[in-house]
């Protein structure tokens, strides 16, 4: 089971801007739906590459998906998983639409025995994740459909993807240019830094 996840990590690529928001949005880290009647704003993140390529991922740090993505996503009806609007501003004449993937779907399956992690000594709050193992008897426990796109609950900036997920995004045609998924466990907070895109 250890094998069938997957983290979203961005690809490392110094044209692959990061986004912030470009307004004030409450509710993005709560576990719940968020009900919004227009689209979030969001901009490019600082520093802006000089020549910013817009891709299929972006972070936010939340997850930020072009729409080819969210036509994967969106129709399997995920469990506790949203995908919000998003206009980017790339330039002042150039807005684009994009989805922020809001996961609200928090599974506390960090195995705390044979993980590697930070832990705060006065609240036992995860500060770090230097090795993720999975527990699985904790997710053996929870139907599939419930677990197929989830948070750590010990780290909700972790997305878990199952492999049915990545296979189905990998597959698009071009290949979805930005995002890199790494095994959850081989993955660690500092993967970002030496990830493969695509890989």
């Amino acid at each position: 089971m250890q094998a069938d996840y997957f983290v979203i990590e961005s690809a490392p690529n110094n044209s692959h801007p990061l986004l912030q928001w470009d307004e004030l949005v409450w509710g993005f880290g709560r576990p719940e739906p968020v009900t919004l009647s227009n689209p979030v704003r969001l901009r490019l993140g600082s520093p802006v590459p000089p020549h910013p390529v817009m891709v299929d991922h972006h972070g936010l740090p939340q997850p930020v998906f072009s729409t080819r993505m969210k036509e994967v996503l969106e129709p399997l009806g995920l469990h506790g998983v949203q995908l919000v609007p998003a206009d980017v501003k790339v330039k002042p004449d150039d807005v684009r639409r994009y989805w922020v993937l809001h996961v609200y779907n928090e599974i506390a399956c960090a195995d705390r025995q044979r993980s590697v992690l930070s832990i705060d000594a006065e609240d036992g709050e995860v500060l770090g994740i230097d090795a993720l193992v999975l527990d699985e008897r904790v997710l053996q426990e929870i139907p599939l459909e419930r677990r197929l796109l989830f948070v750590l609950a010990e780290s909700i900036s972790t997305y878990v993807f199952h492999r049915s997920l990545v296979e189905q995004l990998l597959a698009l045609t071009p290949p979805p240019e930005g995002m890199a998924f790494v095994r959850a466990d081989k993955w660690s907070d500092s993967a970002g830094f030496r990830v493969d895109a695509g890989g």
